[in-house]
């Protein structure tokens, strides 16, 4: 599972599907007919777009990190975990500091809220128009379906790292079986050629232990093996 105090970007995870959320993001500013369209990220370093829509008058690129002070929507969406529709943010007191608006000209959001799988907050997927907006209920139910695609997909992320730790742990002591001490052991020796270091391997032969498991059960037995391991 991604670290969710780091920005995804900064992740060279392979499962994270920047280029699916991509078409996503386009997809969704081309039917809403709107310059600009994000999924972004928070974390308590602040928000970062993490997609960003590609046509020309959009004036974000993926990447930008915005203060986590700054008065923006998505800042508004994160803080209430509401969704957060406004038409005509020029003729709104609230928004008057918000640089989105007051510096690059937009005047309308419709943005719904992203969590990670365990319900935390993760972020925001919005359009955003320089024009005044009348969206229906129609255009609200598709951007909840494309945010339940980017919330699908860090499901699936967050299963495929359970899924990974019982094929490599032992369902008893949680310790690496083979698979695991293989693939973690490459991966140290990789790492110990790059650093130009030293390996150092410690193994034990415990005897004893069946009679352990004989007399008090398996279940103690393993409990035994991860006390003392």
């Amino acid at each position: 599972m991604p670290d969710k105090n780091k920005w995804l970007t900064d992740q060279p995870l392979e499962l994270i599907p920047f280029s699916k959320w991509q078409k996503t993001v386009d997809l969704m500013a081309t039917l809403f007919q709107a310059p600009a369209g994000f999924i972004v990220q928070y974390t308590s370093d602040g928000y970062q777009t993490t997609i960003a829509s590609q046509q020309p008058e959009n004036p974000y690129a993926a990447g930008g990190v915005i203060a986590p002070d700054e008065n923006i929507f998505c800042r508004k969406i994160v803080q209430t975990g509401e969704e957060l529709y406004v038409q005509r943010a020029t003729l709104e007191d609230e928004w008057q500091t918000n640089p989105e608006v007051s510096d690059d000209g937009f005047n309308s959001y419709l943005g719904v809220p992203i969590h990670w799988p365990n319900g935390d907050p993760f972020g925001t997927i919005c359009v955003m128009d320089f024009k005044t907006t009348n969206y229906d209920d129609r255009y609200l139910e598709l951007i909840r379906q494309f945010r339940d695609i980017v919330q699908a997909d860090l499901s699936l992320l967050d299963h495929f790292d359970q899924f990974r730790e019982l094929a490599m742990s032992d369902d008893l002591t949680r310790l690496y079986n083979r698979r695991g001490f293989e693939t973690v052991a490459q991966q140290r020796i990789q790492l110990a050629k790059r650093n130009d270091a030293n390996l150092v391997l410690i193994y034990m032969d415990l005897n004893g232990l069946k009679t352990i498991n004989d007399q008090l059960g398996h279940h103690q037995g393993g409990q035994g093996f991860d006390l003392c391991c």
